[in-house]
């Protein structure tokens, strides 16, 4: 297939080429350096008459709209014809809005998508194509008439493109140079007088209301924009998971004088349908250490979880990777990722969705401090006494701050956010987090972080860090026994078609355990993964009155310096 306003005498030369040879590079790039936005469109989209007369099925279209679904950026050196339906133009790129008047209403805006493609390369400017953001039901159409009315898309394109590869400017500015290339192309006779006219007056009304042209960037170097040898890119390539990308680069751990002057520290993240604690989560790290520096896996189905990932990710710049691998097989994945990301951190760290970065000075009498993380990273590069720069290796988070339930805040709202919940005072503890030292080699990171050797029973470092884990896993029983069994289905333990009382037999025989009574007469001594996950589902199944009396019977305090900086987050980036 091909769009309106493709050249139709390179179509031979398209259908030749094998897609699946074609060098597609995964990575990312910057946000500022797009200029318009294309999503494609299902059900019948954008094709020209020539397309709609020779193919049967030209209204059957249906592109991925799935969240691994990724945008594809059009390099600088190659023109892609773009419509005026389903298009944004970004400020930087407000001025090429402008539609010529001089032209049938078929040729308008492709004409406009290749002239205003033209002027962004000097600006460094690039389109982007996204997935499906809408479903096209056409109206119907005379094709012949569409066919008369396109005559200039057939017969002239390939000229204009070659026009436009070849032409170039000294103007200063931009919009003296748009100006330009308006006047070239009215003397090239691809548009009327009235257009030349028009886009001035349309660049004097940008100027009048305080519009901010991008600077142009200097081509000297090259009389032809076009040529691959001049091509300046934003886009870099990185490592993917399941064809998405994740940053890894650039490396700097290594050179003590270019690299970042604070401590990077890098956040690995597991997470299913955990709204709106997910939220608190991205918000809170992303004020914290930089959005670029989380790594989210999620396995949601939870559409406020997906819709909010992908904004994290396409606007706010965190690396988000959807995948429904099973979690006994995601340890792997979660040491690649830290192997991979090593070389542009100093410190990663795998915690879950209810476990929030602080810092601790070990006074058990004081909180841990979110404010006092950017302290303890600062100065990391110049200080060679920096505590965190005389660690020998792999380390541990010093203490972890837990969350106490309450029954009052759950009462109200059982998804209430974290600074509703008061917590204990920060406790020392061994075998809870890991902080790998990324200038070693990572061997394994285990699902929950921690630690510990997988298979051993000691700690993986004895070495202690100021950081500090505010846990928020006891909020709302419900919310507790719901996360439980989802681990639970997600290590097959359970099914999640298994009634209550089915999953009770199926977790009881794994602790060694009669299901009766099981809170009065099991010990829930058996070790595997997850065991804990088990006992307390088991213990809502078997007992929830008791359990639910017990579970709320303690007493706390409010974190105010967490919970300050927890709504800053929310105020700084909400959505």
């Amino acid at each position: 297939s091909w769009p309106r306003g493709f050249p139709i005498d390179k179509l031979k030369d398209n259908f030749e080429t094998d897609v699946e040879q074609s060098k597609i590079d995964v990575g990312d790039f910057p946000l500022s350096s797009v200029g318009v936005i294309q999503s494609v469109c299902n059900g019948d989209p954008d094709t020209d008459a020539v397309f709609r007369m020779t193919r049967p099925d030209s209204t059957k279209f249906t592109f991925d709209h799935s969240a691994k679904a990724m945008p594809l950026l059009v390099p600088s050196n190659t023109y892609t014809p773009y419509n005026a339906q389903a298009t944004t133009h970004l400020y930087n790129a407000f001025w090429g809005l402008y539609l010529p008047i001089s032209v049938p209403g078929r040729v308008t805006d492709i004409w406009r998508s290749y002239i205003t493609e033209r002027i962004m390369k000097d600006i460094g400017l690039h389109v982007v194509y996204t997935p499906p953001i809408v479903h096209h039901d056409r109206s119907a159409h005379d094709y012949l008439s569409d066919f008369a009315a396109e005559r200039d898309l057939y017969d002239k394109t390939t000229k204009l493109l070659e026009f436009l590869d070849g032409w170039s400017s000294d103007a200063s500015t931009l919009s003296e140079r748009i100006y330009a290339l308006w006047v070239g192309l009215y003397e090239h006779d691809y548009l009327g007088e009235q257009d030349v006219h028009a886009a001035r007056e349309w660049l004097n009304t940008l100027i009048a209301i305080g519009y901010k042209f991008p600077d142009v960037r200097d081509n000297s170097n090259s009389s032809n924009p076009m040529s691959k040898s001049t091509t300046t890119s934003p886009f870099q390539v990185q490592p993917t998971v399941e064809g998405q990308p994740y940053r890894s680069f650039p490396y700097f751990n290594v050179d003590w004088e270019s690299r970042p002057q604070n401590a990077v520290v890098k956040l690995i993240l597991m997470t299913m349908d955990e709204w709106p604690l997910l939220k608190s989560w991205v918000m809170y790290h992303g004020k914290l250490l930089g959005y670029q520096n989380l790594y989210i896996i999620d396995s949601s189905t939870d559409t406020r979880c997906t819709s909010f990932l992908r904004y994290a990710r396409d606007i706010l710049g965190a690396n988000v990777l959807f995948s429904n691998a099973n979690l006994n097989e995601l340890e792997s994945l979660l040491t690649d990722i830290g192997q991979k990301v090593s070389g542009s951190s100093d410190f990663i760290l795998k915690v879950d969705t209810d476990e929030f970065l602080t810092v601790h000075d070990g006074n058990g009498k004081s909180d841990a401090t979110a404010s006092g993380v950017l302290e303890y990273l600062s100065g990391f590069a110049q200080n060679e006494t920096h505590p965190l720069r005389l660690l020998p290796g792999n380390a541990r988070v010093g203490h972890e701050q837990k969350s106490i339930p309450s029954e009052s805040v759950c009462e109200k709202d059982i998804h209430s956010t974290p600074d509703n919940f008061p917590l204990n005072t920060p406790e020392d503890i061994d075998w809870f987090k890991a902080v790998f030292d990324s200038r070693q080699h990572i061997e394994l990171i285990n699902l929950g972080g921690h630690n510990e050797i997988s298979g051993h029973n000691h700690v993986l470092s004895k070495v202690t860090t100021q950081f500090n884990i505010v846990h928020y896993h006891w909020r709302c029983i419900e919310i507790d026994a719901e996360n439980s069994r989802r681990v639970l289905e997600r290590h097959n333990y359970i099914s999640p078609a298994d009634s209550d009382e089915q999953a009770k037999a199926k977790l009881a025989e794994k602790f060694g355990c009669s299901t009766e009574d099981m809170c009065n007469t099991c010990p829930f001594e058996r070790g595997f993964v997850s065991n804990h996950k088990a006992r307390f589902y088991l213990q809502w199944l078997d007992c929830e009155e008791q359990f639910k009396k017990e579970y709320y019977a303690r007493e706390g305090n409010f974190n105010m310096d967490l919970n300050n900086f927890l709504k800053e987050s929310y105020d700084r980036s909400d959505v």
